[in-house]
C-alpha cells in the first residue's frame, strides 16, 4: 500500500534529511514510483494531498525526489535506526482517520503509475566517502547510482569502493558518497550510492583537478580488472528534491521556508470596471 511505503523519517530519531546528523540512517526504506507519460503534474497534485494528510497527523516526515534523467520516476525516502522503528511506521498508517484518507489517495495515485517498487537498504559506513554532511537543508539534487554486483563478488566490490574512496581523498574530492546495500526488494548484490548536492555546478571540475586516473596511480589497472569482474551493471540518475511532494522536518521549514514551504503568489488584481458610458 502506498500509505505504508510513502515515508517515515523522524520516527527513527536519526534521519537521512535531518539538518545535523551524526551518521546516515542505519536502515533506509525507499518507495520508487514509475510515472505514466504526461502524468507528472497530476502525480504531483496527488502527492501534495498525501503531504497535507500526513502534516495533519502524527506520521513522520519524508523526502520526495523526482528524476531529471532516465525514466520518469518519483522516489520517497524514509530512515530508521532499527527494524522496530520501521514496524512502528507501518502500523501508524493503519490508524484512523489517516487510514481512510490514504486509502482514497492510493486509488488516485495508482492510476498515474506504470509500476512501483519498495526497497529496504542498510548503511555501509566502510564503503562510504565523507558520509556526514554539515547540512542537508540546502540540498536540492541527488545523484543515485544503482550497482548490481555479480554473485560471489561482494568482497571485490568492497575493495573497489575502498580504492575509489582512496582516490577521492587523494584528489581532494568534496563530493560525498553514501553507500547502502539493498537487503530486501531487489536482487542480491544491489547497492545504492547517494550523493546530495546543493547545486549541479558541484559536478563541474575545479580549476586544476587531479584526474581520477592520476589519483588511482599504479592501482588503476587493478581497479579496472576488479570492476570488470565484479560489476554486472551500473546505472546513474539525477534527481531533484521536490518540496511539493516532501513533508520535511520543522527545522527545514524554519531555516529555508522559501524553498520548503513557499507561499502562493497572490492573484493579480483585476482593474476596476469603468462606469457605463465611459469611453
Amino acid at each position: 500500500m502506498k500509505c505504508v511505503l510513502a515515508a517515515g523519517l523522524l520516527l527513527s530519531g536519526v534521519s537521512l534529511i535531518q539538518a545535523q546528523s551524526p551518521e546516515p540512517p542505519h536502515i533506509l526504506r525507499i518507495f520508487r514510483e514509475d510515472i505514466k507519460s504526461g502524468k507528472t503534474l497530476a502525480h504531483e497534485r496527488v502527492e501534495s494531498a498525501y503531504v497535507r494528510a500526513f502534516s495533519k497527523s502524527t506520521y513522520p516526515t519524508y523526502l520526495g525526489l523526482v528524476s531529471i534523467s532516465g525514466t520518469t520516476q518519483a522516489w520517497f525516502l524514509e530512515s530508521h535506526d532499527s527494524w522496530e522503528s520501521l514496524e512502528k511506521a507501518i502500523h501508524t498508517t493503519g490508524v484512523e482517520p489517516l487510514k481512510s484518507t490514504l486509502d482514497q489517495l492510493d486509488v488516485q495515485d495508482g492510476e498515474l503509475r506504470t509500476g512501483e517498487r519498495q526497497l529496504i537498504a542498510t548503511y555501509q559506513k566502510d564503503l562510504s566517502y565523507l558520509p556526514v554532511p554539515s547540512s542537508l537543508i540546502k540540498a536540492r539534487f541527488f545523484s543515485i547510482n544503482t550497482v548490481h554486483v555479480r554473485p560471489g563478488h561482494a568482497v571485490d566490490f568492497e575493495s573497489l569502493r575502498k580504492m575509489v574512496n582512496a582516490a577521492f581523498e587523494k584528489s581532494g574530492s568534496k563530493q560525498r558518497r553514501v553507500v547502502f546495500s539493498v537487503s530486501s526488494g531487489a536482487p542480491a548484490g544491489t547497492y545504492l550510492i547517494f550523493s546530495a548536492m546543493d547545486s549541479l555546478k558541484t559536478l563541474d571540475p575545479g580549476p586544476s583537478p587531479m584526474s581520477m586516473a592520476d589519483a588511482f596511480g599504479a592501482s588503476l589497472d587493478q581497479y579496472r580488472k576488479l570492476q570488470a569482474e565484479a560489476i554486472a551493471s551500473s546505472e546513474s540518475a539525477l534527481f531533484a528534491i521536490n518540496p511539493k511532494i516532501s513533508n520535511p522536518p520543522k527545522e527545514f521549514l524554519t531555516a529555508d521556508p522559501d524553498f520548503w514551504a513557499p507561499k502562493a503568489k497572490p492573484a493579480a488584481a483585476k482593474p476596476a470596471a469603468k462606469p457605463a458610458g465611459t469611453p
